[in-house]
């Protein structure tokens, strides 16, 4: 029996690949029926969508949207796997409202593309930046060249809508333009001349890194006030309401600065004989910037009173960049080692670094304070950056204070300072002195240049004799950088001299200041 052959195998054509179907969450073609222009979208909209595919499975879609006046053409389209997202929809520059048609399209496995995309008109309406200052960033009533400011720029149509925040000085109608994404920036102004009046440019920075911008801004009015007008920009050219900050700018002149931090309710007699003291030393003609930092933050206040008003709320950068625009700085004080938190030196010895990086030198007047716990000094920078060791300690069995009789030898030990000629002159106590203290000076990296022999005195009086402890009154460091002398030399009420040379003389401690500031280098008649 033959058996005869079938064909088992199977003929015909394949069913074509069916094209995916996409649908928005938003039903309506138009929103423009629901909504009227007093009830209008903000121009960020959050929007959904989904797709099916007959035949396999959707890996993507395709959107895009445009202002309906513009032409339907096959451009435009952005690849995403998302199914949904915040979309800023486009507004022209100028205008207020606009119609957005809003397209999406799935695409499937074989990579079909619904041909019928789902599509919406969104009406939407931009509505004005804002802008204020930041409060933890305003700077004092009165700077130098440097001045820092911040402020906080938003949009209620998302900030990815901003646009730039505008900044003049002095002129509310011209404004140079600052990147959105900033919201620090510091403005520093060139030297000028004793006497100058006018206004100069002012260079900006960006951001608490100081980061150089290239931008310059006219009109900084010297050695007067200013007004600072601030205003945010959107990507329609809506402004928000301008802001403005009022300071007073004094002219920066010199290379040498006067600091007065003697904040004593009477000070003028002592200030006056540093300032005077630095006059005499320095070549004739020099100028000297004075900057009295005794005003605090609370009026009236002395002895624990807050840190000066008249100082940035920031050291970094602003502090930092304006002392490092010196190469001399002359600090009298009444506070600088008893704490940290309210004094004024401490804070702004932590960023003298680039001061010091560019060869500054330092001289200080202060007298010593213990601190409530010894370990604070250790995180004092005023007392790191000082040629000290630490302050001397006492007995926890013997609360004592030491004392300077009227005579009381201020011993230079026949010493010659580095890059001077002659040796410091001997000083004597021209006064029973009670509050003052000595330091512990030590190391290689510190010469010490006076001592006295002090009485201790326990309380009530019970005890007392000569003081073994450390002696140290002044010093400087041995790179020549930084002085240190912490005796008062005048009476800050009368402006008696309280020191004077061994043989009486009241000139002899203004000579052997002077030969302090010969060796750190200040520029000498």
């Amino acid at each position: 029996m033959i058996m005869a052959g079938c064909d088992s195998s199977i003929s015909g054509s394949a069913f074509e690949n069916q094209p995916p179907d996409t649908q928005l969450s938003v039903q309506d073609e138009s929103l423009l029926d629901n909504l009227d222009d007093q009830n209008r979208l903000t121009s960020t909209v959050q929007v959904s969508w989904s797709g099916d595919d007959p035949d396999g499975f959707v890996q993507a879609y395709e959107v895009r949207f445009y202002d309906h006046t513009l032409p339907n053409t096959d451009t435009g389209w952005s690849l995403t796997t998302k199914t949904d997202s915040l979309f800023l929809l486009p507004i022209r520059p100028g205008q207020k409202t606009s119609d957005v048609v809003f397209e999406v399209r799935a695409i499937d496995n074989d990579g079909a593309v619904d041909p019928t995309p789902a599509s919406t008109i969104f009406p939407v309406e931009n509505s004005p930046p804002k802008i204020k200052f930041s409060l933890f960033d305003l700077p004092p009533d009165t700077t130098f060249n440097v001045m820092s400011i911040g402020w906080t720029a938003s949009d209620p149509d998302g900030d990815q809508n901003l646009s730039h925040v505008d900044i003049s000085f002095n002129d509310s109608t011209s404004f140079v333009k600052i990147p959105a994404d900033v919201n620090f920036a510091t403005f520093v102004s060139e030297t000028v001349q004793e006497g100058f009046s006018g206004e100069v440019e002012a260079r900006v920075y960006l951001g608490r890194g100081f980061a150089s911008s290239g931008i310059r801004i006219p009109g900084l009015r010297i050695n007067a006030t200013n007004t600072l007008y601030m205003r945010s920009v959107d990507q329609t050219d809506t402004t928000s309401t301008r802001i403005d900050f009022k300071w007073h700018v004094k002219a920066k002149t010199a290379e040498v600065l006067y600091v007065n931090d003697y904040r004593r309710s009477t000070h003028p007699q002592l200030t006056a004989y540093h300032y005077n003291l630095l006059r005499n030393f320095l070549p004739i003609n020099t100028p000297i910037d004075t900057w009295d930092i005794t005003t605090p933050y609370v009026t009236g206040s002395t002895g624990n009173s807050p840190r000066s008003s008249l100082l940035p709320p920031n050291a970094q950068p602003t502090l930092q960049q304006f002392l490092a625009g010196y190469k001399y700085v002359y600090w009298v004080t009444s506070n600088s080692t008893d704490r940290i938190q309210g004094n004024n030196l401490p804070f702004a010895a932590q960023v003298m670094d680039l001061f010091f990086n560019a060869g500054g030198k330092l001289m200080v007047h202060t007298p010593i304070g213990i601190p409530p716990d010894a370990e604070q000094i250790l995180e004092n920078a005023a007392a790191v950056v000082m040629p000290l060791t630490t302050m001397v300690s006492f007995p926890d069995s013997l609360r004592q204070s030491l004392r300077m009789s009227n005579g009381a030898l201020i011993s230079a030990k026949g010493i010659t300072l580095p890059s001077t000629s002659q040796p410091l002159p001997d000083l004597k106590s021209n006064a029973f002195l009670v509050n003052t203290l000595p330091y512990v000076a030590q190391g290689a990296n510190i010469i010490p240049l006076y001592e006295v022999d002090y009485q201790y005195v326990t309380r009530f009086g019970s005890r007392q004799g000569p003081w073994f402890g450390s002696k140290v009154v002044a010093s400087i460091s041995a790179d020549q950088r930084i002085g240190l002398f912490v005796l008062p030399l005048v009476n800050d009420q009368t402006g008696a001299p309280l020191i004077v040379g061994a043989q009486g003389d009241t000139n002899t401690p203004a000579q052997a200041l002077s030969l302090i500031l010969e060796s750190l280098g200040f520029p000498k008649r």
